[in-house]
């Protein structure tokens, strides 16, 4: 999910044809709201809904109840679902359309982030640390409460700015779900929790999907030139039988981790 500064005015979603699968991201949790709901309302605390883009895979009909009961903004649907980084920047392209010297925030649809209240305030400073830092994405990170295996990890480097009562820091390494050894060898060594919420400049993502990953962008810059015309549906579907299955994080993040930067939420819990 993805919100933005960029004006609104992107073509709608084609709507699937429901099917079964019922993922995760969309059951009730924490009384009558699923995460992705949960997600959508602290989206919306950050952004208007003409400026907000959410990336759906196809068949998944319990999304398209959940977000119609909201504005959700602009919805798009991927014609597969090829993993995290196809997902963003299919996002990122029609944001950049639009407007290229724009500022983003990138969230999960399936993370959990408490109190609620809080989080306006660290994605905030989040956005404002990506104005200053226009060239890197800013990765907001949680303090862990133990070596867990299962989650992803960033070890912070040098400072980069003070902003506010917030340090930002070049990130050093990512470790993506490590062996419980390495989990142990983070956590003792002050590592964070990466919660896989960003903040960005559209220009400082595109440009680090370039060095990269410069075959699939070369695609997603097909994309570009032909949003807005009558071949825009047929790239698209064309683009996705041809993409590969990437993680943003393990596939983009962890090969360039000294051109990100790191922030640590203060008062905040987040679970995946």
């Amino acid at each position: 999910m993805l919100a933005s500064d960029a004006d609104a005015g992107m073509p709608p979603a084609i709507r699937p044809r429901p099917e079964k699968t019922v993922p995760k991201p969309y059951g009730r949790f924490l009384g009558t709201r699923s995460k992705l709901q949960h997600t959508l309302d602290r989206m919306m605390q950050v952004a208007s809904p003409a400026r907000t883009v959410v990336v759906l895979a196809r068949g998944h009909p319990e999304a398209w109840a959940q977000i119609s009961a909201r504005d959700p903004g602009i919805v798009l649907v991927q014609p597969r679902n090829l993993g995290t980084a196809s997902g963003i920047f299919l996002s990122l392209t029609y944001v950049r359309v639009r407007d290229p010297e724009g500022i983003v925030l990138i969230s999960p649809s399936d993370h959990v982030v408490f109190p609620e209240e809080r989080y306006l305030k660290e994605v905030l400073y989040a956005v404002r640390a990506a104005e200053k830092l226009p060239t890197k994405p800013v990765l907001l990170a949680s303090r862990p409460e133990g070596p867990h295996a299962e989650y992803g990890w960033i070890m912070p480097d040098h400072q980069l700015i003070n902003f506010g009562p917030r340090t930002i820091r070049r990130v050093k390494t990512f470790i993506e779900s490590p062996e419980p050894p390495l989990a142990q060898l983070a956590y003792a060594s002050g590592a964070l929790w990466n919660t896989c919420i960003m903040a960005g400049k559209v220009e400082a993502f595109w440009n680090l999907g370039r060095r990269v990953l410069p075959n699939m962008m070369v695609l997603f810059e097909r994309l570009t030139e032909a949003i807005d015309t009558p071949k825009e549906a047929e790239v698209l579907r064309t683009m996705y039988k041809r993409l590969p299955c990437l993680s943003f994080s393990r596939d983009l993040l962890e090969q360039a981790p000294g051109e990100a930067a790191v922030m640590e939420m203060i008062g905040l819990t987040h679970r995946s």
